[in-house]
């Protein structure tokens, strides 16, 4: 709206006093960014902070729009949300979390050398036409990995389960999927039903139903050699397992315990002195 009226400033007011370095229920003293980029902001939606949806930063930076983040129940100046032309610098943001996950795992080391490629991407072809989003994707020579939102999982595990994944050629076999850690009644049919057809080889997924993902908001930062070991060792510190990472130009994010999510949060913030911000 904001660009189609080519406003001078949008101003978003929510239920807090702008964009904080951390949740304030998992953080209690997280202070209030004053200034930030669109850029940083963007990436905080994107990885779970629900203070602005991720669009509204992207469409504002493409028209170079002016935009504030305020509490409808202060007089707090919030944050105010600029090109990053204008805060240069080399800085970590804040920390954020998603919501709950699944994390799916299978071990190709049991396909035929081969069948692999193809078989990881009928995998990923599949949860593209059901429109699954996918998130810490890990694609290796003999594995696949990735999150999906526990609120997908029922969809996925229904659509992954006892399917068949035919190989033709010199080395024709049939790889059955189990999607679950135990084997389903229609996996067991479909088991039986293909034994006659030769060769059937299972591709069984192990799910950790219990994760969240944690993440390290940083601009400019995270191209610093150790910054990956820190992080690592602080949570290695604390007990809290790291089931997978992943990163971009802005952030680097961890898969740990749900759990852990609180422990990993305020660890992370206190490790890179986010309480010192303004």
């Amino acid at each position: 709206m904001g660009a189609g009226l080519r406003a001078d400033a949008v101003e978003i007011y929510t239920d807090v006093d702008g964009v904080k370095s951390a949740d304030p229920d998992f953080v209690k003293d997280a202070p209030t960014l004053r200034r930030v980029t669109y850029d940083e902001v963007a990436e905080i939606a994107h990885l779970g902070a629900k203070v602005l949806h991720p669009r509204a930063a992207e469409i504002a930076m493409k028209f170079d729009i002016p935009l504030w983040v305020k509490s409808t129940f202060s007089e707090d100046a919030g944050t105010e949300i600029v090109p990053s032309r204008e805060l240069p610098g080399r800085r970590v943001t804040g920390v954020t979390h998603s919501g709950k996950l699944v994390y799916l795992q299978v071990d190709l080391n049991d396909a035929v050398a081969g069948h692999v490629r193809d078989l990881q991407a009928r995998i990923y072809d599949a949860l593209a036409r059901y429109e699954i989003n996918v998130y810490m994707t890990n694609l290796g020579p003999t594995s696949i990995g990735f999150a999906v939102a526990r609120a997908d999982y029922a969809e996925v595990q229904d659509m992954l389960d006892a399917l068949v994944l035919p190989m033709r050629g010199e080395d024709a076999v049939v790889y059955l999927v189990q999607s679950s850690n135990e084997p389903t009644k229609a996996l067991e049919t479909q088991r039986k039903l293909l034994e006659p057809l030769g060769e059937v080889r299972e591709l069984k997924f192990s799910v950790n139903e219990g994760c969240t993902m944690v993440s390290l908001v940083a601009y400019d930062f995270l191209q610093q050699p150790g910054v990956f070991y820190r992080v690592l060792s602080l949570l290695d510190e604390a007990g809290i397992p790291v089931l997978q990472t992943n990163d971009s130009d802005y952030s680097l994010s961890c898969l740990i315990p749900e759990s852990e999510v609180r422990r990993a949060v305020a660890a992370l913030h206190e490790e890179f002195g986010l309480s010192t911000l303004s």
